[in-house]
């Protein structure tokens, strides 16, 4: 009987720990709010804030440090969702999902979406093709140097930003 005290008070111990790391973990994906954040990439200061509505304003001295801080913002916020549109995009589902998700993977890439994409970006004015490069550099500033752990869907599915190549 003593035994039996003994193993599941050993049991409670492993849960909480595993429970606190697992806490721990999660809270470190979470986004950096609040702080001076020192960002490569930007050219001048740029000021990010929330209001009480958890809304994001961004105010930039130049158009390109705006779409550079609101690419930053993004991926800080929806890493997961970034990636998992960028897969879906490049029919590379199958990468992570498997089996279930190669005939969504063959009809993205038998549509060319990024072909058109691509032709699309072409046809864009430079000024949209800045704003668009910029956005992409924010995002690709945040990889680079991401000050927090990845949200727990990249570990439960075994994946990372940017698939097999790096590119995100």
């Amino acid at each position: 009987m003593a035994w039996m005290k003994r193993t599941a008070v050993g049991l409670m111990v492993a849960v909480l720990l595993a429970g606190t790391g697992a806490a721990v973990y999660v809270q470190r994906s979470f986004a950096v709010v609040d702080g001076t954040l020192p960002v490569a990439g930007l050219r001048q200061s740029v000021r990010v804030q929330r209001d009480g509505a958890d809304v994001t304003h961004i105010r930039a001295q130049t158009p390109q440090d705006a779409w550079f801080s609101m690419g930053y913002v993004h991926a800080q916020e929806r890493t997961w969702q970034l990636e998992f549109n960028r897969r879906v995009m490049h029919g590379e589902l199958s990468e992570v999902f498997g089996a279930a998700t190669v005939e969504t993977d063959k009809l993205m890439r038998a549509l060319d979406i990024m072909g058109a994409a691509r032709r699309q970006y072409a046809g864009l004015p430079l000024y949209a093709q800045e704003a668009l490069q910029a956005y992409s550099q924010g995002i690709h500033a945040f990889h680079k140097n991401r000050p927090q752990a990845l949200p727990p869907e990249f570990h439960v599915l075994g994946a990372q930003p940017g698939g097999a190549t790096g590119a995100v």
